[in-house]
């Protein structure tokens, strides 16, 4: 390994190994996606969308209220609701949201200190009912009643079979508790909800976008997802999974999710039909013994302590890919960085100079071993002259010299091979966490998990990559060299739709690189120097 750059994002093998893999995930997804999707199917990826972006705000403290409402009141969508309908709804300091006696699901789900681009509160809604429950595929009308401010009951007749169904919501950790009871003989019952799917801007290979929709689901105790944000306009999709125990429509910032805690194994269908996306949690009775369904509900925000304190098995919802062992710790490491510093976008830089640090030994050792190449050029040079008809001869040679000076090339890939799955995590980690999402930085910076509207970033991260290449000596040849300058340009481009805080953790570490090189490369000069001298005095 000849070449000295210690930085991830002006050493050129690690500029080249990060687009290598790249085009390789592109093209085994386009691959897998044309040679085995099911009619009608869309294969199961970890690439979706985030959408919904949404910002904490405080919001006045309003003292929880809980009303009946007569009927054909309007709905936030200014749906009407039918005549026979009977609505509850349900306010406090955090969220606010409508229970219907339809099914017993929610008419809408409203997160108060969260807010879309257009500073709205986020809310959702879905095509029915959000977790409605429906039997033998028609909808059931529960004589509703208020037990407490915050739980409710429900009974309701179909087809001669009783069905009492009671739902609680827990306020501090903002998740439902549901019980279902019935009589044996009933067929199939269905709790469902969904989503409108979400359009995903900017979503080619050198402007990519961090945003993604899917669905995720637990069947058989393993996590899968299923991509919604990668279809097309007005494309159709459907699959289905056998004994799931999680079922979640989402964002990387949001999710509706259900949890079953069942001694009956459900199925899931979903769907993406008219621009919605659909989830369908079915448990077929026929033959059952149980008279119970027991459920939980979360609709809101992707915040991992909480999740864990709801349940273990939500908590899978936070999906870190490949290398999330490496991002939930980088994570937990991002949050402390904040608690110190109080600023989100300080804490990336934080966390970026803490990873730099810790992989400084590594940078180095790969320096030394660069250098310790460039040194035994002439002789390796030397010995492909002399052995030229006797390539055998030739790395003979060559493995005794590099043996004679201890150069050992491997050595020089070892930090690259360490930084490549910490930069992948460090971009799952940041471009993830909802505790970056709208929260400024400094100066125009006004939401890290948004791109930065004024270019300046970016273009800083390519300048610095550019003057990391003019100080890094290499031997390549002049084709290689010229392919390489162009990597700054190309990098620049693709941090340009990108979430402001993943390309602040870039400039960072690429400045660092910067810093890193000039000392190593002064030492070096130095050290140069002095063997210079010690040889002119003998």
């Amino acid at each position: 390994m000849n070449n000295h750059n210690e930085s991830p994002f002006g050493n050129p093998r690690f500029l080249i190994s990060i687009v290598a893999v790249f085009l390789f995930l592109w093209g085994w997804q386009y691959y897998i996606s044309k040679n085995y999707a099911q009619p009608g199917v869309v294969s199961t990826q970890s690439t979706d969308s985030a959408q919904n972006v949404q910002k904490s705000k405080k919001a006045e403290e309003t003292p929880k209220t809980f009303k009946q409402e007569g009927t054909n009141q309007a709905t936030p969508s200014n749906r009407p609701l039918p005549a026979d309908e009977k609505t509850f709804t349900y306010e406090d300091e955090n969220v606010k949201w409508q229970i219907s006696s339809n099914g017993m699901g929610l008419n809408y789900y409203e997160l108060k200190k969260y807010f879309d681009r257009n500073q709205n509160p986020i809310s959702f809604s879905s095509a029915d009912k959000i977790f409605g429950m429906m039997v033998d595929q028609a909808p059931v009308q529960f004589a509703l009643t208020q037990v407490a401010p915050d739980e409710f009951t429900g009974q309701a007749v179909v087809a001669g079979k009783n069905i009492k169904r009671a739902i609680k919501f827990n306020k501090d950790l903002m998740h439902f508790e549901s019980s279902t009871q019935f009589d044996r003989g009933v067929g199939n019952i269905t709790y469902s909800f969904s989503d409108k799917k979400h359009e995903v801007k900017n979503k080619t290979f050198f402007m990519p976008s961090f945003e993604r929709q899917d669905f995720l689901f637990r069947e058989s105790g393993k996590i899968s997802t299923d991509s919604i944000s990668s279809l097309k306009p007005g494309e159709g999709h459907t699959k289905t999974a056998a004994n799931v125990t999680l079922a979640t429509i989402g964002t990387q910032y949001f999710t509706q999710a259900l949890i079953d805690k069942s001694e009956i194994a459900p199925s899931a269908s979903m769907s993406v039909q008219n621009s919605m996306a659909n989830m369908a949690v079915n448990y077929e009775l026929k033959n059952a013994q149980a008279t119970e369904i027991k459920q939980m509900y979360f609709v809101g925000p992707k915040l991992g302590e909480n999740l864990q304190k709801i349940d273990p098995i939500l908590a899978e919802v936070m999906d870190y890919g490949i290398f999330g062992f490496i991002a939930k710790p980088l994570l937990m490491l991002l949050k402390l960085m904040h608690q110190l510093l109080g600023n989100w976008g300080l804490a990336i830089i934080g966390l970026t100079l803490v990873v730099r640090l810790i992989m400084l030994p590594f940078n180095i050792l790969s320096f030394k071993s660069a250098r310790a190449m460039q040194k035994i050029q002439p002789l390796l040079q030397a010995a492909r002259d002399k052995y030229k008809g006797d390539p055998m001869a030739v790395n003979r040679e060559t493995m005794a010299i590099m043996k004679q000076h201890k150069a050992n090339p491997l050595s020089g890939c070892l930090p690259m091979l360490i930084q490549i799955p910490v930069f992948f995590a460090l971009w799952k980690a940041i471009g993830s966490s909802i505790e970056i999402y709208q929260q400024p930085f400094f100066g125009w910076i006004t939401d890290l998990s948004s791109h930065d509207r004024f270019f300046v970033l970016p273009v800083l991260m390519g300048v610095t990559m550019f003057f990391q290449q003019k100080l890094t000596p290499t031997t390549m040849d002049p084709t290689q060299a010229k392919i390489l300058n162009f990597m700054p340009i190309i990098f620049t481009l693709f941090m340009l739709s990108l979430p402001s805080g993943l390309t602040l953790y870039n400039f960072i570490s690429a400045l660092f690189g910067v810093t890193q090189q000039y000392f190593l490369l002064r030492d070096n000069s130095k050290d140069n120097s002095a063997l210079k001298t010690v040889e002119k005095r003998r």
